[in-house]
């Protein structure tokens, strides 16, 4: 069983379910942040129980008693070497509570809980053309990836996913390296893509726009150097309703670049975002992996 633990932050109140209602929350939140088509697609709230039960761990924000976001990982093994860890599968926070820390304030009580069980890393997959959530998790949390799963759940139909292969980047965060710790106290200094570009870092895709969010790639050079700055559109969803064919080749382009980048020994480590003639710009800071 997971003992009732609480944080308490700007109005939200983040503990582990408990009660069967709160479970079917849950996983009826799932299905409007995801807008499931397919109740199939949700984690139902039978199989989140159990994880409670057995090791895993289901947080539940709180706002006014009202569930408005949860977080849901169970133990899994990592394999080089065998250890435990936990595997993040899902996390979501209802679009009108969205841009208020909830997402963070879920992954900081995650990290707190799962360190008091002896636990130090967790792993987690996300789209690598959600600008959005690549912020947060390697330049806010101070995770890396260095991993790329090409259309990793199959067709999905849901409306975040629907259109695009569901490409993922795996996520390591380990949670208590000293930059992890750093980043769980106090919000990290933001890189500078200027100054990056000063610094000897190369940018891998040359960039123009055909329309507002409807960025797309001119040229890309080769892989080399120790620091590289791979664009992606800011507005993956945006670019999705101007031009899904242009989405599509971003999809392309990118799985080629990173699946590249990763296998030759580069990891993606930070985020960065700039503003350029009025359109905002957004890319990952990849370095090399020195533990190769």
């Amino acid at each position: 069983m997971t003992p009732r633990v609480e944080f308490f932050s700007r109005g939200v109140t983040i503990r582990p379910l408990d009660a069967w209602a709160e479970f079917q929350a849950a996983e009826n939140l799932e299905r409007v942040v995801w807008q499931m088509p397919d109740w199939r697609d949700a984690v139902p709230a039978n199989l989140l129980i159990a994880a409670q039960k057995n090791g895993g761990l289901v947080l539940g924000a709180f706002v006014d008693a009202r569930l408005v976001g949860f977080a849901f990982s169970f133990l899994a093994t990592d394999t080089a070497p065998a250890s435990l860890k936990h595997h993040s599968h899902m996390l979501a926070v209802l679009p009108e509570f969205q841009s208020r820390g909830i997402g963070l304030e879920l992954k900081l009580a995650q990290r707190a809980i799962c360190l008091t069980r002896g636990i130090d890393l967790m792993t987690w997959t996300f789209d690598p053309l959600q600008a959005l959530n690549a912020n947060l998790n390697l330049w806010r949390l101070g995770a890396h990836a260095r991993h790329y799963l090409a259309d990793a759940y199959g067709e999905m139909s849901d409306g975040l996913n629907a259109g695009l292969a569901s490409d993922r980047f795996i996520v390591e965060w380990k949670m208590n390296d000293a930059r992890v710790r750093a980043c769980a106290q106090t919000e990290p200094a933001r890189l500078d893509w200027a100054n990056l570009l000063r610094d000897g870092a190369r940018e891998i895709f040359s960039v123009a726009f055909d329309a507002p969010n409807v960025p797309r790639v001119r040229d890309q050079c080769a892989l080399d150097g120790d620091t590289l700055l791979i664009e992606i559109p800011a507005q993956i969803n945006a670019l999705k309703t101007a031009s899904l064919a242009v989405a599509r080749e971003w999809r392309a382009r990118t799985r080629a670049v990173f699946q590249n980048a990763f296998a030759s020994g580069y990891r993606a480590e930070n985020f960065v975002y700039a503003e350029q003639n009025g359109a905002r710009r957004a890319a990952y800071v990849l370095r090399r992996d020195d533990r190769r």
